[in-house]
């Protein structure tokens, strides 16, 4: 079992991995909650994972004598909206949603950062608790706070940072997922070795094929050493007003850029994947990465299954207008998280626009 705790502008999330806790999930809730016991949960999940783990976590919270309510989603990124929100909201009204509930996501990413957006706003901010579902969503989405929704203009363009009281993951749920989510997932935890640890890439290289044929230990192992890289930068710049937070979206200016002008036909990881891919290009030709390195990260994305390049070019003007949307621009200026070799990331507002287009465009082949 795992289990971690991090502090945030005093919220204290506890982390809990462990394989079979679904049939626990209740328990582990009100024992995060024992301070400030609350009756009523809200769970927010999409009709997928409804039909798989509805029933089972419906119980386990009414088993530890929580007065449920729910609202179910239509799956996929089309459910991170203003109207879903709208809707979320009017749901909170209509049943009288008090102050001291707790809004639970049970799902991906999408669930997360919609619930955690209207748990940070409903009657000015109550509780939350995320379920992971999804290896993206266990080392990524669910630990740090940010909650966000899209708008037609980009990606996470409107969100706010709620830290949970609780992140409870059962590796088990991987099971259900499809091969093409499992391979996505990875690129977050490829990011992380990336921007942090050398050794932990040389453990993806290691162990790739146990954590495809999801054996147990290695999951494990990988969903803790994820979690521990995240929490700690979380821990020291939970609002990214420093120099660390912003090293998380290594890979994620283009990949996000893509992304929304797919309209999200690529795994949120897959974009990812392309994004890092790019931006190793882009340290490149800045003569601050080594080629080597960028054929070594290619070749390990190519090895997961992730892609390295665009099955169908998008207009690079269209990606370059959706970067100038990007929420980390500053002074009009676009933020590039780079590599001047594994685990040293930098951080650069200078780089030529032609050189974004070469590397962006060096995705087409």
């Amino acid at each position: 079992m795992f289990d971690l705790q991090y502090t945030v502008e005093g919220t204290t999330t506890r982390v809990v991995v462990q394989p079979g806790c679904l049939a626990r999930l209740g328990e582990i809730l009100r024992q995060a909650t024992e301070g400030a016991p609350a009756t009523v949960v809200v769970l927010v999940c999409d009709r997928t994972v409804d039909g798989l783990y509805g029933d089972p976590v419906r119980k386990t919270l009414a088993e530890a004598g929580f007065a449920l309510r729910q609202r179910i989603l239509a799956p996929g990124e089309s459910s991170k909206s203003l109207a879903e929100v709208e809707a979320l909201y009017a749901y909170l009204a209509d049943s009288r949603t008090p102050r001291d509930a707790l809004i639970v996501a049970l799902g991906g990413g999408v669930v997360s950062d919609l619930a955690g957006y209207v748990a940070s706003t409903w009657l000015r901010g109550v509780r939350w608790a995320v379920f992971p579902t999804t290896l993206e969503g266990a080392i990524d989405a669910a630990i740090g706070g940010k909650t966000a929704v899209n708008l037609p203009q980009g990606k996470n363009l409107v969100g706010a940072f709620h830290q949970p009281v609780l992140v409870a993951f059962d590796p088990n749920f991987l099971k259900t997922l499809s091969e093409r989510d499992i391979r996505a997932g990875l690129a977050e935890s490829v990011k992380h070795a990336l921007i942090r640890d050398e050794g932990f890439l040389d453990w993806h290289e290691a162990h790739l094929e146990d954590v495809l044929a999801l054996a147990s230990d290695t999951l494990a192992e990988l969903v803790a050493t994820n979690i521990r890289i995240k929490a700690a930068i979380v821990e020291r710049d939970a609002l990214e007003t420093g120099s660390e937070r912003i090293l998380l979206n290594f890979g994620h200016t283009i990949g996000h850029a893509i992304e929304a002008c797919s309209a999200f036909a690529l795994r949120h990881g897959e974009c990812v994947s392309l994004g890092m891919v790019a931006a190793c290009r882009l340290s490149q030709s800045l003569n601050l990465l080594d080629g080597s390195v960028v054929s070594r990260v290619t070749d390990l994305l190519s090895r997961i299954g992730l892609p390295v390049s665009l099955p169908t070019a998008i207009e690079t003007d269209a990606i370059l207008e959706m970067m100038r949307a990007d929420k980390k621009i500053r002074s009009g200026k676009i933020r590039f998280v780079l590599l001047e070799g594994v685990g040293r990331p930098v951080v650069r507002d200078d780089v030529p626009e032609q050189a974004v287009r070469k590397a962006y465009e060096s995705l087409f082949s």
